[in-house]
């Protein structure tokens, strides 16, 4: 029998490349041949052990962009050879945030990746109604960041952006920087995006996007020489820590909006009067909708990113050195927006 082979994390910061039966897909399934798989921050905090409640034994990768190989039976449309992108979520199907067509927010929620064995190889199984069909349109190197993407355009409506407002994205990765382009595209006067690596903020400045570095220049003192004193309209943070956190409502203007992006800790502190006193509203973000992964497809077919090149957007790595793509992405020598795992 034919057999393929997946990256299991055995461990904090421990990977083994084994190889296992193909897997078959049942009744509305369908088998993905894995092209492309992105590491985002989430995996990082599995793969070192400090995710909230994923350890290891697991089978992650959430980022996925390949080919459907087999059907198991399904009739929505999906069909042998199409180009496709994984809906990571899948929920229990009929509480109130499932049938809303929020399975992210699904009490019972399981995830491509997380529970539920993901995209390190070079087969994976995946529900077909999670399964969204890739336009010609967008390019084939760009299709792994459909998903991150489509964090940023949910973090955005999340943020309930209106063009002329200003805002400031705090991280430049992946997820910071296309936050910050989303923000753009939805007619925002001036978007200020704060990033410690000069790699990251260079990749966001070719984009034509206004940076700063806080390490030389505080948050709250950078928003006020170059968007007011009185600070911006809305704020993204985007790196995931309590600092940050803090640093976000802090240049949110009074009345205005911080939206939590980042995988944030279990436990935050934060300034409750300049919360209440301010009247600035705290807005957390989870995944997204389908319908922004969709959104995430038009802009990228609409040349989001196509300022950048091909290896400032992607740094492939072979299945066998998946430990290497996490290090990196970890590291900061990383010299691309994603780290993708190639099986």
């Amino acid at each position: 029998m034919a057999d393929g082979r997946y990256a299991m994390l055995e461990g904090p910061k421990h990977f083994a490349v084994a190889h296992g039966s193909i897997p078959v897909p049942g009744e509305g399934e369908a088998r993905v041949r894995v092209h492309d798989c992105g590491v985002c921050g989430s995996d990082l905090k599995m793969w070192a052990g400090t995710h909230a409640f994923l350890r290891p034994p697991l089978q992650i990768g959430h980022e996925i962009y390949g080919t459907v190989e087999e059907l198991g039976g399904g009739t929505n449309g999906i069909q042998t050879g199409m180009p496709v992108v994984v809906f990571p979520p899948i929920g229990c199907g009929s509480c109130f945030h499932c049938v809303g067509g929020q399975p992210q927010l699904c009490a019972d929620m399981r995830f491509i990746g997380g529970q539920i064995p993901g995209g390190l190889a070079e087969h994976v199984i995946v529900p077909e109604n999670n399964l969204i069909v890739v336009p010609d349109g967008v390019r084939d190197h760009q299709r792994v960041l459909i998903e991150p993407l489509g964090v940023g355009v949910h973090a955005v409506a999340r943020g309930r952006v209106e063009p002329g407002e200003t805002a400031v994205v705090l991280g430049a990765g992946a997820i910071g920087l296309f936050t910050a382009l989303v923000a753009r595209e939805r007619g925002l006067e001036r978007v200020l995006v704060g990033e410690l690596s000069a790699a990251r903020r260079g990749r966001a400045e070719a984009l034509g996007l206004e940076t700063f570095d806080p390490a030389s220049t505080p948050v709250a003192q950078a928003v006020a020489d170059r968007i007011g004193p009185v600070g911006a309209d809305v704020v993204f943070e985007c790196v995931g820590s309590e600092e940050t956190i803090g640093a976000a409502l802090a240049a949110t203007r009074k009345g205005g909006r911080a939206v939590v992006v980042g995988n944030a800790p279990a436990t935050v502190q934060i300034d409750g009067l300049a919360l209440q006193r301010g009247d600035r509203s705290l807005i957390g973000v989870l995944m997204y909708d389908l319908a922004d992964l969709i959104e995430g497809m038009e802009l990228l077919a609409g040349g989001l990113v196509d300022e950048l090149p091909e290896e400032a957007l992607v740094q492939p790595f072979a299945l066998d050195d998946v430990g290497a793509a996490f290090a990196a992405a970890k590291d900061g020598t990383l010299g691309a927006v994603r780290a993708v795992v190639r099986p």
